[in-house]
């Protein structure tokens, strides 16, 4: 093999993948560890969301039965996990707060989920994380979508805080995780050329 061929190889192999590790920490980060929950303890068929807590432990919604529920998430344990209530307080501010027909959706992505969504409540909620040795504060987010299917079903999305730290510390080791990946795939690439 010419010299010029396995250093071009070489100098792919060794961008592309710290690259790629770095690019998919990014995108985990920013929602791809997150997965749609089906709040499947909840028996009734649901006709439309009224409104969501910022962090998404609570919501209500009314029934098919024109009736109004206060529904806690996650359910844990025997404790009752909605009760019928006839009026809907009013809920704490998020930062940002987006009702949409037909999609979920925020800032970063649109969150698919294999059913079609009716109505879809999405609050991001910030915090102030400030970094070691940094004057500077970075916002941090904590995201929640509740979806209400063309079934009346409820799936919720959730992504909590991440903070500035132990993203850094995933970031900094997929990047060398994806360096050591892509030395070895040179060595095999070259191995196999020759």
């Amino acid at each position: 093999m010419n010299s010029s061929k396995r250093i071009r190889i070489f100098i792919s192999c060794i961008v592309l993948g710290p690259l790629l590790g770095y690019l998919l920490t990014s995108l985990w980060f920013a929602g791809g560890n997150t997965f749609w929950k089906p709040i499947d303890y909840f028996p009734l068929p649901v006709e439309k969301v009224l409104t969501l807590q910022p962090y998404g432990n609570e919501f209500w919604v009314t029934t098919a039965d024109n009736e109004t529920y206060h529904i806690l998430y996650p359910c844990e344990g025997a404790e009752a996990c909605w009760e019928q209530v006839d009026e809907v307080p009013d809920v704490a501010p998020s930062d940002k707060y987006v009702v949409s027909e037909g999609k979920c959706e925020n800032d970063y992505l649109a969150y698919p989920l294999s059913h079609p969504i009716k109505t879809c409540i999405s609050s991001t909620t910030f915090t102030k994380a400030s970094t070691e040795g940094s004057t500077k504060s970075e916002e941090n987010p904590w995201r929640v979508s509740l979806a209400l299917t063309t079934d009346n079903k409820l799936w919720l999305w959730q992504n909590p805080w991440d903070f500035p730290n132990k993203v850094i510390a995933y970031k900094v080791f997929f990047t060398f995780l994806g360096l050591s990946i892509g030395l070895m795939l040179d060595t095999i690439l070259t191995r196999k050329i020759k």
